[in-house]
């Protein structure tokens, strides 16, 4: 993980199944026990929901992002410096520059890119320290070769948006004790700008989707004289229930986000919003490399889930975006959580079942892992909120905090389905949460 420059995801080198490490791990004493249990077996709901879980007491807590000091024992100059899950929500400006307030500025061509490695210096060799190289077997921890989905104007618009909409939710939390109100083309809410949008002739649409979860990360094996094959990743995961022929039913973890859409004439700007690694709940940049075994709109492996949100259905999901995202992050912040509160405060899965459950009333995902003492404290963090907003509170905000807290209420918990009809439930939702195309062996699996 430290390789390929993603130390938050050290966890999952634990959950790896059994004669898939070359070497037992190298782990803190404190934490070998715990990486025992779950090295013996797949990753399971139980074990995975039981590992975040622990993980905040095992770990000292997050630093407090930006305040100089002493590093704390435990925590590396890095994360000493990392802002809090409310700081990187409510930033003024992304790696392009500050954050535009018009039109003409957002829209406005930027060749200078940070993203993902542009089509033009995508590697041709592979960068993986030596140190590294013999354990991997000639395995390369990135995807040589392939291109990215959008240009590269298109992702520095993607992410400008994104962040525009985070700021714009962060608006809740403006006032005379609070950061200064941001506004976007005279809109000083998310629902506002994209009402403007729809009335200026932007199609504006959003829809849930699921695939095969990676975590970002790639691999590539050069074959002699073919070049780079890619290496497809993903994490295999017992369920706790049976199949028709009794057998323990597997199945591949899925991602899963909001999809949000717009377009006018020629552009194009593609998000997502979900409880992610990079430290936050809230809208993220769709910039993702192009793998057609994963995230391929077109050929079955992004399956999207019940009807597209438009108009006013999707005004309302713009609120409701809002208010998660500001009680995840706040109670993050609060609690020091690490990654943002990834894992304690739900998986991507849980924050996009949270935006069904309270949009629509019904829940197509699985596996659903948000426990019951941090629904509990998201709801008094939620309550909390809205009494010191107070009546600075708009209508939609309200009716979205209310829609939030009956969704914590009612979203189901997969850790271990009881009794048939719960199983046959979490079956479907299992299924709903499927691409419809995979060329892994397991997803083809009749359950």
């Amino acid at each position: 993980m430290a390789d390929v420059q993603k130390p938050a995801l050290l966890p999952l080198l634990w959950l790896l199944p059994k004669r898939w490490k070359l070497a037992p791990a190298q782990l803190p004493p404190r934490l070998q026990t715990l990486a025992g249990v779950v090295e013996r077996g797949l990753l399971s709901p139980i074990v995975l929901a039981a590992l975040v879980d622990d993980l905040c007491h095992l770990l000292p807590p997050a630093p407090v992002g930006g305040q100089p000091g002493a590093v704390e024992p435990g925590i590396s100059q890095k994360e000493s410096k990392a802002k809090s899950a409310l700081e990187c929500w409510s930033q003024d400006s992304t790696l392009d520059g500050p954050l535009p307030q018009d039109e003409t500025s957002w829209l406005a061509e930027n060749s200078q890119d940070y993203g993902q490695i542009s089509e033009q210096t995508q590697p041709t060799t592979p960068s993986t320290p030596r140190r590294s190289q013999q354990l991997n077997g000639g395995l390369n921890w990135q995807n040589i070769g392939l291109a990215n989905g959008p240009s590269a104007p298109q992702r520095t618009r993607n992410r400008t948006t994104a962040q525009l909409l985070n700021r714009l939710g962060a608006n809740l939390i403006s006032g005379p004790q609070g950061m200064e109100i941001r506004k976007m083309g005279g809109a000083s809410s998310s629902r506002a700008w994209m009402a403007s949008l729809q009335a200026n002739g932007w199609q504006v649409r959003a829809q849930l989707r699921a695939s095969v979860a990676s975590f970002g990360l790639g691999a590539s094996l050069e074959i002699p004289g073919q070049g780079w094959a890619q290496v497809p990743l993903a994490l295999p995961m017992r369920t706790g229930m049976l199949s028709s022929s009794g057998t323990e039913i597997q199945t591949l973890l899925p991602h899963s986000c909001l999809e949000l859409q717009l377009g006018r004439e020629q552009t194009t700007i593609t998000l997502q919003y979900y409880q992610g690694t990079e430290g936050m709940c809230g809208w993220e940049a769709m910039n993702d490399l192009n793998r057609p075994w994963q995230n391929n709109r077109d050929n079955g492996t992004v399956r999207y889930i019940g009807e597209c949100f438009r108009g006013e259905a999707l005004l309302d999901l713009m609120d409701l975006c809002d208010w998660i995202a500001l009680v995840h992050n706040q109670e993050a912040s609060e609690h020091r959580l690490r990654i943002g509160g990834y894992g304690s405060l739900g998986f991507c899965i849980d924050s996009s079942a949270l935006l069904q459950q309270a949009s629509t009333g019904q829940c197509d995902l699985y596996p659903i892992l948000l426990t019951s003492i941090w629904r509990q404290r998201l709801q008094e963090r939620s309550n909390q909120l809205a009494k010191g907003i107070g009546e600075e509170l708009s209508d939609g905000h309200i009716r979205a905090a209310a829609r939030y807290g009956e969704a914590l209420e009612q979203l189901p918990l997969d850790l271990s389905p009881q009794g048939g009809e719960a199983c046959l439930e979490a079956k479907r939702r299992m299924r709903a949460s499927q691409p419809l195309s995979s060329p892994f062996l397991l997803l083809q699996q009749p359950h």
